[in-house]
């Protein structure tokens, strides 16, 4: 009795090479899209995180000028500086100058010695925030 064995039992040498050469180009294109999205994935984070820390530091000033308010004779004054001198956090200082509005609302600033509006703008990262202290 002969066995008839079929010589088309497996794959060619040529399928397994083609078979081989798709799944890298498809496994390559999957690690360039994984790995950009990957890598700014922290970018909203980030972004919000520094939103957060000037929200906190905001609310610190705040908190210590209606303080300020009720114990010191000059409140802007002592504010001003104490916001000059980084003493709520790490920040950058965009603004910190005394305004006043003129008839028609718009800001202008305010060179007596009278003042009652302090205009202060900070920021960290790609964020800023403005806030107007008055007496």
């Amino acid at each position: 009795m002969k066995s008839n064995l079929s010589d088309n039992s497996g794959f060619t040498l040529i399928e397994i090479i083609v078979t081989l050469t798709v799944t890298a180009i498809l496994s390559v294109m999957l690690v360039q899209f994984m790995g950009t999205s990957l890598s700014r994935s922290a970018e909203p984070i980030v972004s919000i995180q520094e939103g957060m820390t000037l929200q906190s530091i905001f609310e610190s000033m705040h908190a210590d000028y209606k303080q300020l308010l009720l114990t010191h004779d000059t409140p802007l004054v002592t504010f001003k500086a104490r916001v000059e001198a980084g003493l709520y956090g790490t920040y950058t200082i965009t603004d910190s100058k005394y305004i006043l509005f003129d008839g028609n609302h718009v800001e202008v600033p305010c060179n007596t010695s009278d003042c009652r509006i302090l205009k202060v703008t900070i920021s960290i990262g790609d964020h800023s925030l403005t806030s107007l202290f008055a007496r």
